[in-house]
């Protein structure tokens, strides 16, 4: 009767845990799109942006598309980025050996500063609330 009493009471805990909405751990992130672009108006068409680089266990990233838009994810596609100060990076691999497909443009490189925190002198901040569409650009 005693280990019945203690079942219930470890299901009904259980049950009440769940209930209470227990989150991922991670703290409360809020979405943030843009664009990166050359300060020639023409957009990076291949890469990831990742912020981080702020001492945060926290980073985010997304990668660009053809048009130079972004979304960033945190955890899950597209959930946005935890809010405070970031420094940013472009991560870009092009694999320059193989053939362009079909005369697929792979765009302009980024210069090599904007690939390492130490030198990229990108800044990102995120808002707890709602965040304007960023425009990155590289000079």
């Amino acid at each position: 009767m005693i280990a019945l009493r203690k079942l219930t009471f470890g299901f009904l805990a259980l049950g009440l845990l769940l209930l209470s909405g227990c989150s991922d751990g991670i703290p409360k992130r809020y979405p943030v799109s843009g664009t990166v672009k050359f300060a020639d108006g023409s957009p990076v068409k291949t890469g990831t942006l990742e912020l981080g680089g702020n001492g945060s266990r926290w980073t985010a990233s997304g990668e660009i598309q053809r048009d130079g838009s972004f979304v960033l994810t945190t955890v899950n596609k597209g959930d946005g980025a935890v809010p405070g100060e970031y420094r940013a990076v472009i991560r870009q691999m092009i694999l320059a050996y193989l053939p362009a497909e079909g005369g697929h443009d792979h765009g302009k490189l980024i210069p090599d500063r904007y690939r390492d925190y130490k030198t990229s002198d990108l800044k990102v901040t995120v808002q707890a609330g709602e965040n304007p569409p960023l425009e990155i650009i590289i000079k």
